[in-house]
């Protein structure tokens, strides 16, 4: 069985069997096209999907706090001062 595409606050919800959280997204990294998701179990997206309405303001604020991180992340990129060459 294969599930439709499902976005949760504009992002993508990925569903993995190995995820060990209710709901879990990729720590914020120095690639500049990452993006957040939702890595959730499918009995989780279920759930969700059931009530999103009860869900919403926390996954907005999961979303909110995870662009905040990157922001973080990708300007302590670019002050990073290059190490010295020999």
């Amino acid at each position: 069985m294969t599930m439709k595409q499902l976005d949760w606050c504009c992002v993508t919800v990925i569903v993995d069997e190995d995820t060990t959280e209710l709901f879990q997204m990729p720590a914020p990294d120095e690639d500049a096209e990452q993006q957040p998701a939702f890595q959730v179990t499918k009995s989780t997206a279920d759930l969700v999907s059931q009530d999103f309405a009860r869900y919403e303001p926390s996954l907005q604020r999961m979303v909110h706090d995870w662009r905040k991180s990157k922001e973080q992340v990708m300007q302590d990129k670019r002050t990073r001062k290059p190490a010295p060459t020999a």
